[in-house]
């Protein structure tokens, strides 16, 4: 449905100049319910802008179902955009709002209420028609965004942050909502947010960015366990990451040697080199407490035990002063957890990454 080519967004001449987005490629499937994430100023709004035509790009196509709309003002794009503030008519009714864009698109008024009827049903605001949009929740307002974006059946719907300004119970219950309505209108929703949870709770696919360059595309469960880039590990989910040395490879197994002298297979993903310096990422639900009569593949004094509710983070000082998080989930009947106590660790099998 989109494809970018090359795309390079740069700001203000000389030595002042910013590059915001730097040679990016990008492939984004129709119907997909894909996910640009990374820190503020890594360039995924700015991406976000050009697609909608807000922002033309310093070199680089973009491609809209085959078409190139590089050069297309917004407002012959068939794409809508969902801002975070929502932008919405504070004068005008629900219905109004919603049907705003039909209206301006020259549409009759029949098909207009047809749609605007439709649109009501989807967000499940039927009693709220009538209301001005001044005098609804937050979470009201946004699913009025969200209906007069969808309401001219746009290829692709953007989405700029749109729960930031929401509480977290509400935030997390519109998550699952938008996922719906993505599945069940069919389009092309590109969503930019800095919150991992909400990228591995909604997303087909993300993109993890950062200085205006895509470091990694995949769906959740590849980014959380097979990341190929330090920086992808280290931004999605709780993450050890210990220093290492590479000795050698097994397979498709490398063999590293860590500051405190131990040694360890770790699986190599992306671009971890075969020699020299690398890092070791290691989840916390990978790690667990090594039992009576097992080998600990590590070992080190408990600082610090976080009660989580479903779990205990266990947070051990290793010998070469790295921290190792450890996330136990049963019962800690009979484990001396006193601060100082010595504790072994065991990896799971695949638990250990090396990355470059």
């Amino acid at each position: 449905m989109i494809s970018a080519r090359a795309l390079t967004k740069t700001f203000g001449q000389g030595e002042t100049a910013v590059t915001a987005l730097d040679h990016v490629d990008i492939d984004i499937r129709e119907n997909e319910f894909f996910t640009l994430l990374g820190p503020s100023g890594c360039g995924k709004t700015t991406l976000l802008r050009l697609i909608a035509g807000f922002e033309l790009p310093t070199s680089g196509t973009i491609e809209l179902d085959g078409q190139d709309i590089t050069a297309l003002p917004p407002h012959v794009r068939p794409v809508n955009t969902v801002f975070q503030n929502y932008a919405l008519f504070p004068h005008m009714t629900v219905s109004e709002n919603i049907g705003f864009g039909l209206k301006m698109l020259g549409k009759p008024s029949g098909e207009i209420d047809a749609r605007v009827k439709q649109m009501l049903s989807l967000v499940q605001l039927e009693a709220m028609a009538n209301r001005r949009t001044d005098q609804l929740s937050g979470g009201q307002q946004q699913r009025v965004a969200l209906a007069r974006a969808l309401a001219p059946a746009p290829k692709v719907l953007l989405l700029d942050e749109p729960l930031a300004a929401l509480d977290l119970k509400l935030r997390k219950n519109m998550q699952i909502e938008l996922k719906s309505l993505q599945a069940e209108t069919g389009i092309t929703f590109i969503f930019v947010t800095h919150d991992q949870e909400e990228a591995l709770t909604m997303s087909d696919r993300i993109a993890v960015m950062r200085d205006g360059q895509i470091l990694q595309i995949g769906t959740p469960k590849e980014i959380y366990d097979k990341p190929t880039h330090r920086f992808v590990a280290d931004f999605i989910g709780d993450i050890n990451i210990l220093e290492a040395e590479v000795e050698g490879t097994e397979g498709n197994q490398t063999r590293v040697r860590l500051k405190d002298g131990t040694t360890m297979l770790a699986r190599s993903t992306g671009d971890a080199e075969t020699q020299g310096h690398c890092a070791v990422a290691l989840r916390p639900e990978s790690i667990r407490v090594a039992q009576a009569g097992e080998t600990p593949a590590l070992q080190g004094q408990l600082e610090n035990l976080v009660y989580m509710g479903s779990a205990h983070n266990l947070h051990l000082r290793l010998g070469s002063g790295e921290e190792l998080v450890v996330r136990h989930g049963g019962s800690t009947e009979g484990m001396d957890l006193s601060q100082g106590a010595k504790i072994g660790v065991v990896i799971a099998s695949g638990g250990a990454r090396v990355l470059a």
